[in-house]
């Protein structure tokens, strides 16, 4: 199904292109495009954006778009690739901010006519078994309470069991829906589908929605393929971006898979478990290495499992900086130095650390021998990178809300946002110096610098913010 064209497609932006190559040539050691935090990293120590902004001020321009999303944008030459919910990819101009085209890539968009009858049946009879089974919890949970005040009472503890048992038929009905490919899993209204970030190659654009389904098109909006590639089945949704590594499209959904780029076809897959981070990629010995948030080190060029759980993100993705991995989650932090060899492969920790025990939904970053965290609850914490550390731990304040979005080193600042839409601007340092507080609409996804120009993806609108 051929996309909507929204507005006339600009002329192609030579500079913009060979700008667009060397960003490519500078992005994270043998990953073969720009996804997810640019090149993963989160940094941009050449940029000089303004440090101050709000709905009227320093606002370059805003562009409504059709649904809400957590992922981050991609620059790509005179383009901007962002998703929407459930399962669209969307492409903006990146000069005034123009929806240039839109895809759905929702499995009636991509399914053969035939399926569609039956489609629409099976998905009704899951989410009428999911409708019954939340009704099922919620008088469970009456009753549960009423118990609690009344543990003795016989007529409660038999309709306990009741409702015990209808909940596990209810459950059992539903599982064989869950290898169903094109009924739709569950998600947390939080992440929602469309959480995953694009990657692109300045050719082609590759994205991953919740719903297990992974596509690709050119930069003209024309579809390439789109395929199941698995489902999430955490009942939270999914949000690992894919990557590009060895000339393969890396997709992680319930297991680690590359595909060919081109056609989507399966070239391997690892046995790594589902991760709601973003995979890195690195080299050793020449050869492409995939780092997983879950401590796996993946061989690229053929799937061989290196190493298996050195350590966990469990929501942020690892950060890899001078040949040192390191991952931030509540239950501890750790930092590896990479081998330089293959055969034997042999990570060492070079340390580990319990700063604030809180979940790390954002990832980190490295500025000058130095790596910041941030907790879901707006605890910042940073940290020596050589040794794990503590220098200092900052409580933020910044309202009632949530910091998803992960820390971004611009230029000689640090930016630290929080969903309800606050961005806090600090100094790199090894103490902590706030130089800027700025508010706009809420967000979950991270900001991303080309020049002075950043661009950031709100809930409802996609902004280029510069000095105005």
């Amino acid at each position: 199904m051929k996309p909507t064209s929204l507005t006339p497609r600009p002329a192609v932006n030579l500079p913009a292109i060979l700008s667009l190559s060397l960003l490519l040539c500078t992005c994270l050691a043998c990953a073969d495009g720009v996804g997810w935090r640019t090149d993963g990293t989160g940094r941009y120590p050449d940029s000089a954006p303004v440090i101050e902004w709000a709905a009227d001020t320093n606002i370059v321009w805003a562009t409504e778009l059709p649904a809400t999303a957590n992922s981050t944008p991609v620059v790509v030459g005179d383009r901007i690739c962002v998703t929407a919910e459930p399962a669209s990819l969307l492409c903006l101009d990146r000069g005034d901010g123009a929806i240039l085209w839109q895809a759905a890539n929702e499995y009636t968009d991509i399914a053969p006519p035939e399926q569609l009858a039956d489609m629409e049946q099976k998905q009704a009879e899951y989410d009428q078994l999911l409708k019954e089974i939340g009704q099922t919890n919620r008088e469970r949970n009456k009753v549960r309470k009423q118990l609690q005040d009344d543990p003795d009472n016989e007529a409660l503890k038999t309709q306990m069991q009741q409702l015990n048992t209808t909940v596990r038929d209810l459950q059992s009905r539903l599982q064989p829906y869950l290898d169903v490919w094109y009924v739709r899993p569950v998600a947390h209204e939080t992440n929602g589908y469309a959480s995953a970030t694009p990657v692109t190659d300045g050719a082609h654009v590759w994205a991953l929605f919740g719903t297990g389904v992974g596509c690709c098109y050119d930069l003209e909006g024309n579809r390439v393929w789109a395929r199941s590639v698995g489902k999430p089945r955490n009942g939270y949704g999914h949000s690992a971006s894919p990557i590009l590594a060895d000339g393969k499209v890396i997709m992680h959904v319930t297991s680690l898979q590359a595909l060919e780029p081109l056609t989507g076809e399966l070239i391997w897959e690892a046995p790594v478990p589902a991760c709601w981070g973003t995979s890195i990629v690195t080299e050793i010995e020449g050869t492409p290495v995939v780092l997983t948030p879950n401590g796996y080190m993946v061989n690229a060029t053929d799937g061989t499992v290196l190493a298996e759980k050195l350590a966990n993100c469990t929501y942020a993705s690892p950060v890899l900086h001078d040949g040192v991995v390191y991952f931030a989650d509540e239950k501890g932090w750790a930092a590896f130095t990479l081998p330089e060899t293959l055969d034997p492969f042999e990570p060492r920790q070079l340390w580990q650390a319990n700063p604030k025990k809180d979940r790390y939904y954002g990832s980190p970053v490295i500025h000058e021998g130095i790596i910041y965290g941030v907790t879901q609850a707006q605890i910042l914490s940073a940290m020596d990178a050589a040794t794990g550390e503590l220098l200092y731990e900052q409580n933020l304040t910044m309202g009632r809300g949530v910091c998803y979005p992960s820390i971004t080193l611009a230029g000689e600042s640090l930016l630290l946002g929080c969903d309800n839409g606050t961005t806090v601007v600090f100094e790199p340092g090894e103490t902590y110096q706030e130089v800027a507080r700025n508010t706009l609409e809420p967000y979950r996804g991270s900001p991303v610098l080309v020049g002075d120009l950043l661009y950031l993806r709100g809930l409802e609108h996609m902004y280029c913010i510069g000095a105005q």
